[in-house]
């Protein structure tokens, strides 16, 4: 697969050229995809006989997500059409939908190596960061800029050869120059000398013709309204061009100085002067005679293939974390002890970062310096581009910290810019040094979740060693939750549990960790996930395909019965049964003891448990051997196997309906997750309960002295 864009002023007919060249390599048997890259959504209107397709912005905007056979129309002999579209005129920001177009093309499984070409076709004239993606590595392979011989078209031309020279590292990209003509003074020599001056060629120069229009008003390309006319024999001599003949270039384009002295030379056929130069009082000749189309080269180059991006999806069917996956990536990134996290963002950005995670308890950042810097984007960044800002800042860090590797982590600022970010750290990478780019782009990346997603799949496809062979009795941990009060006496409980069996943690994915042990992530025999949900699912997944590991799945070890079925299936993947089961029948012993101390103030009474959808399995078995009688469960779901024997949860929160339960079963308590007014004592339980044995032992001890305290105060019997 070839992938080409054409770049150009607006309205020099970059739409029209390329159109015509696509039906041109159609008529070869080419398969091809164009992409339009204009908000006016008119660059395949020829190729789809003057439909206006539904744009991948337009069904975003319209519907919250994006499907192929919505937005990839068949058009002229079976060429695909794609328009990106945009905002509004005057709102919003399109160059940042040319970003969101292509990456959620990618998303939704847009394989482009069906086709044998690519076409981009995209707006020149804007030059912020957007339009200027397909440009960079990873896109285009070859760039042709589309230009007449006018002084704004060739000012359009060399900004456009400034951004080609700004994002081509180690291969040129401009394929060369072609001509459309507009009948300008001198238009054929214009565009020769100055496709040398800028280091390519002039690949044809297509002549003015009253047939372009022609045949734009009755919605058909050249090669289908006239294909038996010199000019549509131009436009296939482009098209063996592109096919035959590939010598692209690194672009040198001209200063302003440069630029200026080349039109007065050849636009203005005069040198510069000191005053203005009088133009010509009589009209242009509007029809020149016909030129002959240059000689296409010889030469050819190989095409260096695409390399895809990371793929991050954002897991489906879950309730989102409300917070920006800067924050989610940073949460990764922060638990790494010895790297260092940028975040190319406003100071705010990584200040409310920083104090998220400074509010998790003391014992878990126990450092009072974070390992976070920040760019401190300021509002010229934004203008401008904050490149530059972003090279000082890693080069300061780099000096500061030359052990440490670098995480670069974008926010939705950074996003909208579209600095190139990735050939910048080409640039600064070196073996001693990795610095690993983050593309979390803040609000626009997703949630926390998606963040946390994000980082994970990255950092283990920079990071873990893919040669090294697992050992015996290891194990890793994955999806520890970093920010929850209950992380670290969780992993405790896991800890002792493994200690027991004979098993060693060998890492931590990603919690309280090095890069070193993360690059020996292959040492475990397996992945064990210590926390549920779509988000540890998608990770494992990922870990398991790319890396080869084998995740162990286990019910979270909350209560005795779930942590004894945790104990025994990881037992049983390391021969470990007699461990095991000698574990559990020593932590039983001490439980049952206590439970039968326990039951005295509990056997008989009645119960009622309203969940907002929490684990609620080890507190119905807490109060089952308390030989409490659980009349009543009011929730929205129970994470619970269908075959665990719970009532049925009914789902309704009002405090009518809560009220009318407790007036039908006669509860002796009520056990809420959130508070309520009832007429029955009514005590929390947590909704994130530790994880281990006795945790529904604990609660019960704690839950014995808080039914003893009176439900009504004494001062309420004063009247009596």
């Amino acid at each position: 697969m070839k992938s080409i864009a054409f770049y150009g002023k607006g309205g020099i007919g970059k739409s029209t050229t390329i159109s015509n060249v696509i039906a041109a390599l159609s008529l070869k048997g080419k398969k091809i995809l164009q992409i339009g890259c204009d908000p006016k959504h008119d660059s395949t209107r020829l190729l789809l006989g003057g439909f206006t397709q539904t744009t991948v912005l337009e069904q975003l905007n319209r519907t919250g997500t994006v499907s192929l056979d919505t937005v990839m129309l068949t058009g002229y002999n079976q060429v695909k059409c794609i328009e990106a579209g945009g905002p509004e005129p005057g709102v919003g920001c399109a160059g940042r939908g040319i970003i969101q177009t292509l990456q959620l093309l990618k998303d939704q499984g847009l394989d482009t190596n069906q086709f044998d070409y690519v076409f981009f076709d995209v707006l020149g004239d804007v030059v912020c960061g957007g339009f200027a993606v397909p440009m960079r590595d990873g896109y285009a392979d070859e760039i042709y800029i589309v230009s007449s011989g006018e002084i704004a078209s060739i000012y359009a031309a060399n900004n456009i050869a400034k951004g080609l020279q700004r994002f081509t590292s180690t291969h040129g990209k401009l394929g060369g120059i072609i001509g459309n003509q507009r009948g300008t003074n001198n238009e054929l020599q214009v565009l020769e000398e100055f496709a040398k001056k800028i280091g390519t060629q002039l690949i044809a120069a297509i002549p003015r013709s009253e047939l372009i229009p022609q045949a734009e008003l009755n919605s058909k390309t050249i090669m289908e309204f006239a294909p038996n006319t010199e000019l549509a024999h131009i436009y296939s001599e482009i098209a063996n061009h592109i096919e035959q003949h590939s010598n692209p270039v690194i672009p040198t384009p001209l200063s302003d100085t440069e630029l200026e002295a080349f039109i007065y030379e050849f636009c203005y056929n005069t040198k510069p002067q000191t005053t203005p130069p009088q133009l010509p009082k009589t009209p242009q000749n509007n029809n020149p005679p016909k030129q002959k189309t240059n000689q296409i080269p010889t030469n050819s180059k190989n095409i260096i293939p695409n390399k895809p991006n990371i793929q991050t999806p954002t897991p489906k069917e879950r309730i989102p974390i409300y917070g920006c996956s800067l924050t989610g990536a940073y949460n990764i990134i922060n638990q790494i002890q010895d790297a260092t996290a940028l975040m190319d963002s406003p100071q705010g950005c990584a200040y409310i970062s920083y104090c998220i995670h400074q509010k998790a308890p003391p014992d878990l950042y126990p450092l009072d310096l974070p390992n976070l810097l920040c760019t401190n984007m300021q509002e010229t960044d934004v203008i401008f581009g904050g490149t530059k800002n972003i090279e000082d800042t890693l080069i300061y860090i780099k000096t500061k910290f030359p052990t440490q590797p670098i995480f670069l982590i974008t926010s939705c600022t950074a996003g909208l810019i579209g600095d190139d970010i990735n050939s910048l750290i080409s640039k600064l990478n070196t073996d001693n040094q990795k610095i690993l780019h983050i593309p979390s782009d803040g609000v626009m990346g997703g949630d926390f979740y998606s963040g946390m997603l994000t980082a994970c799949q990255l950092i283990a496809e920079q990071f873990i060693d893919k040669t090294i062979n697992p050992t015996n009795d290891t194990i890793n941990l994955i999806s520890e939750q970093n920010l929850a009060t209950t992380a670290n006496p969780n992993f405790q409980t896991i800890q002792h549990i493994l200690t027991a069996l004979g098993i060693k943690i060998n890492c931590r994915y990603i919690r309280q960790t090095t890069i070193d042990q993360i690059k020996n992530f292959k040492k475990a025999k397996i992945n064990l996930p210590v926390a549920n949900g779509p988000t540890t699912d998608a990770l494992c997944a990922f870990l398991d395909k790319n890396f080869g590991t084998q995740t162990l799945q286990t019910p979270v070890p909350i209560g005795f019965e779930q942590t004894a079925e945790f104990t025994r299936i990881i037992a049983q993947q390391f021969g470990k049964e007699a461990l095991a089961e000698k574990l559990i029948t020593e932590t039983q012993t001490n439980y049952k003891k206590e439970i039968e101390q326990l039951k005295p103030h509990f056997t008989g009474k009645k119960a009622l448990i309203n969940s907002n959808g929490a684990n609620i399995e080890w507190l119905h078995s807490t109060l089952t051997a308390l030989e409490v009688e659980v009349k009543h469960i009011n929730a929205f779901n129970i994470f619970a196997p269908e075959e665990r024997a719970l009532p049925k949860p009914e789902a309704n929160y009002t405090t009518d309906y809560i009220e009318e339960a407790i007036s039908l079963n006669h509860p002796d308590f009520v056990l809420s997750a959130r508070p309520l007014i009832t007429t029955v004592p009514c005590v929390s339980f947590p909704v994130l309960p530790p994880y281990g044995f006795n945790i529904g032992l604990d609660y019960a001890k704690a839950l014995c002295l808080k039914l003893k305290i009176p439900f009504i105060e004494g001062w309420r019997y004063d009247d009596e």
